[in-house]
């Protein structure tokens, strides 16, 4: 017996060692660490859309397609990976982009819808008044939104209490200014919402007119649901 106890000794250090590391992975899984920090969604002078984001270290990266066409980004802790920038491209499709960030060791998910227009890629602006825009999330929940218009373009700031938006006014006039940037707070229903709001004069009339695109709701819930 006294032989064979070195044996159960070692047998036992070894269960021990495995229950061990099992519990580091499951602590590891369920650590909730924000494993997003940052994105800036982008559309450029061709209309085209982007996303750059940043992730932190060790995290993984997968994209697939999610329920309504939404394009998912899962987000993982992964010992294994370094990188921690990425970027990635879309395209508007029925006048719609919907991207999704979903962080797996927490629950949390993250949706960004846009409206906007399909446009075909073209030389120069696309679009009569806004030319260019951006919006980034910073990692103290604060959100930037920059934006470039074309020459002879005015641009007006209003909140809209009724409908709870950010809208940004764009018109024909005398403005030396092209390039403008503002700073928003996520509310606490956890919903962002920034419209672009285009006054136009049509027909032999001149008849005004409005159109609200491209416009941007971020919702950002602490759950997956």
């Amino acid at each position: 017996m006294r032989k064979i106890a070195p044996y159960f000794l070692a047998l036992s250090l070894v269960f021990a060692s495995c229950s061990s590391n099992e519990g580091e992975i499951i602590d590891n899984n369920k650590s909730g660490q924000k494993l997003l920090k940052s994105y800036t969604l982008k559309r450029d002078g061709s209309g085209a859309y982007s996303i750059d984001f940043d992730v932190q270290n060790n995290t993984e990266v997968a994209t697939f397609k999610g329920k309504g066409n939404s394009n998912d980004i899962v987000l993982s802790e992964s010992q294994a990976v370094k990188k921690k920038s990425y970027s990635n491209e879309y395209a508007i499709e029925n006048d719609q982009l919907k991207i999704g960030f979903i962080e797996n060791n927490s629950g949390k998910k993250t949706n960004i819808s846009v409206t906007d227009d399909n446009i075909t890629f073209a030389r120069g602006t696309v679009t009569e008044f806004l030319n260019s825009y951006s919006i980034t999330s910073n990692e103290d929940n604060t959100y930037r939104l920059d934006f470039k218009v074309n020459e002879d373009v005015k641009a007006e700031f209003i909140y809209n209490e009724i409908k709870d938006v950010y809208e940004v006014h764009l018109s024909k006039g005398d403005a030396k200014q092209v390039n403008f940037s503002r700073h928003f707070e996520m509310s606490h229903s956890g919903v962002l919402k920034i419209n672009f709001v285009n006054h136009k004069f049509s027909g032999r009339a001149q008849e005004r007119m409005t159109t609200e695109k491209p416009k941007t709701i971020i919702v950002s819930d602490p759950t997956i649901g």
